[in-house]
């Protein structure tokens, strides 16, 4: 039928995307790191910042984050999810 046919070339374009995806991540050279290379913890990983755009850098790649300010600077709309006192 005409759905199946849409869902089954949704299915191949975005498996082809995938595929362009992952070409691409594998193509790419990185520069060597600069800079000091600090031990990790292998039991937890994330960061906390005072920066929103650090901020929103760590949230888009996946790693957790917490944003660490005043109550007074917390923007009305901001969505919090968990409030912890230190």
């Amino acid at each position: 039928t005409f759905r199946d046919t849409v869902i089954l070339v949704t299915f191949c374009q975005h498996l082809c995307l995938d595929i362009f995806r992952m070409l691409e991540y594998l193509e790419t050279v990185l520069p060597p790191t600069t800079g000091a290379i600090i031990e990790g913890f292998d039991h937890w990983m994330g960061a906390f910042t005072m920066d929103p755009k650090v901020c929103q850098q760590h949230f888009e790649t996946h790693i957790p984050v917490w944003l660490i300010w005043k109550p007074d600077h917390v923007p009305e709309d901001m969505k919090v999810l968990k409030e912890v006192e230190v």
